[in-house]
């Protein structure tokens, strides 16, 4: 009997240590809920879907744990967010890999004509916070990375 109790107080103590260093970041949906708060409704943003994720960073939605994009409104802007939560971390490559050509790709397309564009796409903002990716080209960019870092911070 003596044995049992001590087996049943380890399995309980081990189990406990475990579910407290499995902590888990923020869903995107609260990380997303606070950068609308932090910015004027993201604008000249659209929200996008798993076609513009594929479209715009030629990822496949169904690869990554979450993600969140907005793209930009119309042609001539260049305002777009990009957060994604991966499954394992060396999928962080592959998705910075991605955002550098796009972004790449956008500065080639706006270089002759759209001086604006260009100075927005070379300050963009980029951040990897544990498993999660945070890519943001805006005049608000700074800030929205910041707001992005405290959602994850305070949501652990």
């Amino acid at each position: 009997m003596k044995k049992i109790v001590i087996l049943l107080f380890i399995l309980i103590l081990t189990v406990s240590c475990f579910g407290c260093a499995s902590a888990e970041q923020a869903p995107l949906a609260q990380v997303e809920t606070d950068l609308l708060a932090t910015s004027q409704n993201l604008s000249g943003m659209e929200k996008g879907d798993g076609k513009a994720l594929k479209r715009y960073y030629g990822l496949n939605l169904n690869d990554y744990q979450e993600a969140l994009i907005y793209v930009p409104a119309n042609y001539m802007d260049v305002s777009e967010i990009l957060v994604i939560k991966v499954k394992d971390p060396a999928q962080l490559d592959l998705v910075e890999a991605a955002v550098d050509t796009r972004n790449a790709m956008q500065q080639e397309s706006f270089g002759g004509y759209g001086p604006e564009q260009v100075a927005l796409l070379d300050n963009y903002e980029f951040k990897i916070v544990g498993n999660t990716l945070f890519y943001c080209v805006s005049p608000e960019a700074s800030t929205l990375k910041d707001t992005f870092i405290k959602s994850i911070k305070n949501n652990q």
